[in-house]
């Protein structure tokens, strides 16, 4: 067996992640559907405001994604989209009163791209359909695989077309599944 990214970081990553509960998801299903221009995976977005709200109109789900989409617009790191996230009134995004009430679902090599630019994350995890966090992993003993993973993400998100992406993302991880060295 070829010993690459793959093999040593990013498969057993998936296979850890379904152990607690996340659903793989291949980009290649024609059934799943997702907006490029937020990648929010709309199908399973509102289907878990269906289930977290009951009693939600079709056009209040709609209009939340229009205002979610549009906040995602602005430049404030995502201020706006996390206060959404975490609002306990109205409609909610997420159910943190019982957590197992929302969808978790992983994929990998999701295209973040706006216009000509664009770049793939390595694994995605989705809650209730929104790309909340994602994962740079790279093999062991990569010099300074990690450092320099960070500085191009570092280097992406200061670029205005990817301002969406940046503004929904609230946490990255990178790993190269090495023990921690803590001293």
């Amino acid at each position: 067996m070829k010993f690459n990214e793959d093999s040593r970081v990013k498969i057993p990553t998936i296979l850890h992640l379904m152990r607690l509960g996340y659903k793989y998801l291949s980009l290649k299903d024609p059934k799943i559907t997702w907006d490029e221009s937020t990648n929010i995976f709309t199908d399973i977005f509102y289907q878990s405001l269906e289930r977290i709200n009951p009693g939600i109109t079709d056009l209040e789900a709609k209009q939340l994604y229009d205002e979610i989409s549009l906040s995602l617009e602005n430049e404030d790191l995502g201020k706006a989209f996390y206060k959404k996230l975490t609002d306990k009134s109205g409609i909610r995004l997420i159910d943190f009163e019982n957590f197992d009430n929302n969808s978790f679902h992983v994929v990998t090599e999701l295209t973040y791209k706006k216009d000509d630019d664009e770049f793939r994350p390595d694994i995605i995890l989705l809650i209730n359909g929104l790309p909340l966090v994602f994962i740079e992993v790279k093999k062991p003993n990569n010099q300074d695989g990690i450092q320099a993973e960070h500085k191009r993400i570092k280097t992406r998100f200061q670029n205005k077309k990817f301002r969406k992406f940046v503004n929904i993302t609230q946490l990255m991880v990178f790993s190269n599944n090495m023990e921690y060295d803590d001293s």
